[in-house]
């Protein structure tokens, strides 16, 4: 049987022809060139971000360097208002700070540092000092200045070269601290305190009671007006001693509880001329004496106190005070009040011949 021959199937041709059949030949070898050439570029790229620069240790100094930056706070005050500046530039106070002070933080290098070292409002005058280290070494150090007395401030950058040859302030406390306050809450007679005092030249008549005029050293008592000085009745010593007298307060009655109880209203009074007369939270109260007393039939309390504080521009940092609260029939009790500086001990037997001296009127 004869097979017929298929016809043999021909390329594609014309239209028809496939793409890679119409690329010259010599276009291949240039292809396999430039893809060859990609890839060793890559390669090599890839290499280089895996291995790094060779001088980079991996941390970036401007974010991941830290430093230890120390704030030191020196000065002649018991306390001072402290504002401390952070990293992010915000000065953030750390309130009313005893001196000395000094704390050390992390910070990343190169951020700014801030440290401002003020005198409280009742506290002026006096040294000041603001000290900033990094790593350990001075990079700043200021005082308070005649023209700008109140405050030292210290301000930079962590990054600022050390200055040689400032040395690091020690952190001696510039004023012996206050003794711990005690109250009493027994009875406890006032001491017969020893020596000749002052002579008694008159007596004084004030709010109900008369009581002695002291001379010597003593200025003549005279009359105040209540509203401005809170009694009526003043006589001044030597180095701030002093003997005011008036009628107890109404708010002063309050503070007691408005019970009347004389003890308390004695401690309210007390308490009272703290807030006043002393430094603000920077006056301890040691009671040396609390009694009950009778003045011609009627009830009385003393309270003697030892007030321990610091103030400058005073050489006392010590005063004996004595409250003696007595109650002459009235509404409101009557007040006498001695302050007698550490400084001048001869005037404290002066308290003995005040107090036996009050009589009502």
């Amino acid at each position: 049987m004869t097979q017929t021959s298929q016809p043999r199937r021909e390329p594609h041709s014309g239209r028809g022809k496939r793409t890679f059949d119409r690329i010259p030949g010599g276009f291949y070898l240039v292809g396999a060139l430039v893809i060859l050439f990609e890839v060793v570029t890559l390669g090599v790229v890839g290499l280089g971000l895996a291995i790094g620069d060779p001088s980079d240790d991996g941390a970036s100094p401007d974010k991941d360097s830290r430093v230890e930056v120390t704030y030191i706070a020196t000065g002649d005050h018991p306390s001072v208002d402290l504002t401390i500046g952070k990293a992010d530039d915000t000065h953030v106070p750390a309130g009313i700070t005893i001196l000395p002070y000094r704390k050390t933080f992390t910070l990343p290098a190169g951020d700014p540092f801030y440290l401002d070292v003020r005198s409280r409002e009742d506290q002026e005058g006096g040294t000041l000092t603001c000290t900033v280290l990094v790593n350990g070494k001075v990079v700043q150090q200021e005082h308070n200045a005649p023209d700008y007395p109140e405050a030292a401030t210290c301000e930079g950058s962590t990054a600022d070269a050390p200055k040689p040859g400032i040395p690091v302030p020690g952190l001696t406390p510039g004023v012996s601290p206050l003794p711990e306050e005690r109250r009493l809450t027994g009875t406890v007679k006032v001491p017969d305190y020893p020596g000749k005092g002052s002579p008694v030249v008159g007596t004084v008549t004030d709010s109900f009671l008369e009581y002695a005029e002291l001379g010597g050293t003593w200025d003549r008592s005279r009359p105040l007006d209540p509203v401005f000085d809170g009694f009526t009745r003043k006589q001044e010593g030597r180095q701030r001693a002093l003997v005011k007298s008036t009628q107890v307060d109404e708010d002063i009655m309050a503070a007691a509880g408005g019970t009347g109880e004389l003890r308390g209203v004695a401690g309210a009074v007390m308490d009272e001329r703290r807030r006043y007369e002393y430094p603000r939270d920077q006056a301890s109260l040691v009671d040396v004496a609390s009694q009950p007393l009778k003045v011609d039939g009627h009830d009385a309390w003393l309270l003697v106190s030892e007030v321990h504080f610091h103030k400058r521009g005073v050489p006392s940092t010590m005063d004996l005070n004595a409250v003696l609260v007595v109650d002459t029939g009235r509404v409101r009790p009557s007040v006498l009040w001695v302050v007698l500086p550490e400084t001048n001990k001869k005037l404290w037997p002066d308290l003995n011949t005040l107090i036996a001296s009050v009589r009502l009127r």
